[in-house]
């Protein structure tokens, strides 16, 4: 079974199995879930960063989740994964389940509900 890998676009907050790592180990886990040379690497989801504070974290709470994107890495950039976002609690890091069409018109709702109060700028 592959570890389940997350990492912010900022590359600052680096978690295996939902459980916060340095930057070393993160990249041990990333070698150790690529089964050859040959193989893309393992999906790693690109989340929101978890130290950050303000609007992206008005919108998890508003919800309760936060959504991650599955990337591979390719050629030094990240490409799309060929799976659904996935979504995570908000609260404690864990799984909740591949994202639905729900998920994201509930995160696109609170996002424009966000925009439209003013807390945007």
């Amino acid at each position: 079974m592959s570890d389940e890998l997350r990492r912010c676009f900022q590359n600052c907050c680096l978690f295996v199995n939902n459980k916060p790592v340095s930057e070393s180990e993160y990249e041990a886990a990333v070698r150790k879930n690529q089964p050859n040379i040959y193989l893309p690497g393992p999906v790693e989801f690109l989340i929101s960063c978890r130290k950050a504070s303000g609007f992206p974290q008005s919108v998890e709470k508003s919800v309760g989740f936060y959504i991650g994107q599955g990337l591979r890495r390719a050629y030094g950039t990240m490409i799309p994964a060929n799976e659904p976002h996935a979504v995570f609690d908000a609260n404690n890091g864990k799984f909740l389940r591949p994202a639905t069409a729900e998920d994201h018109r509930k995160w696109r709702k609170a996002w424009d509900e966000a925009v439209n109060s003013g807390s945007v700028r």
